[in-house]
């Protein structure tokens, strides 16, 4: 087991992130559940043309997983003298790794995760390659022998920079 350079954990915390996912999410729950409650225990239609118990069942339940996901998701990246490691779970359940031999240079660079990639998470882009990002516009970017880019998000650059020049001086 190599010794870990550098090790970063970051999460969709941001309030505005919270506030929209909420805001967007938990209204619609309300709705499927008072719904459900009239139409099953009441025998009261609610609007014109009711949508049938089963679909607001899994609406409701569609919306719960997609809050799960939201606020579980978390993105771990791990730099060691063989590579890079990351997950991004519940999406990238397996750890997977860019290895020393397939970088040809690296630096840290900011970004627009907007105009850049499209947003946050796990994004990909003609121009700049595969995002994995959570936060922020600063991130470690990949420039690999292959001719392929990958950037991965971070609030520790200079700690990246550092484990980076580490592992790619390490035998």
């Amino acid at each position: 087991m190599n010794k870990v350079l550098f090790k970063e954990t970051q999460q969709f915390r941001q309030w505005w992130y919270v506030v929209l996912v909420l805001s967007a999410t938990v209204p619609a729950m309300v709705m499927s559940i008072y719904a459900l409650y009239q139409q099953m225990v009441r025998g009261i239609q609610v609007g014109d043309s009711p949508a049938p118990n089963g679909v607001l069942i899994v609406v409701f339940f569609a919306l719960c997983l997609m809050l799960w996901v939201t606020f579980s998701s978390k993105l771990e990246v791990w730099i060691d003298k063989s590579g890079i490691h990351y997950r991004f779970f519940p999406l990238i359940f397996k750890e997977r790794m860019v290895s020393k031999q397939e970088i040809q240079r690296f630096e840290i660079r900011k970004y627009n995760p907007i105009l850049d990639y499209g947003g946050w998470g796990i994004k990909r882009r003609f121009k700049w390659g595969k995002a994995y990002n959570v936060s922020g516009n600063v991130g470690l970017q990949l420039y690999l022998t292959n001719g392929k880019k990958v950037l991965f998000g971070t609030q520790r650059s200079q700690a990246a920079m550092y484990a980076m020049e580490e592992m790619m001086k390490a035998k």
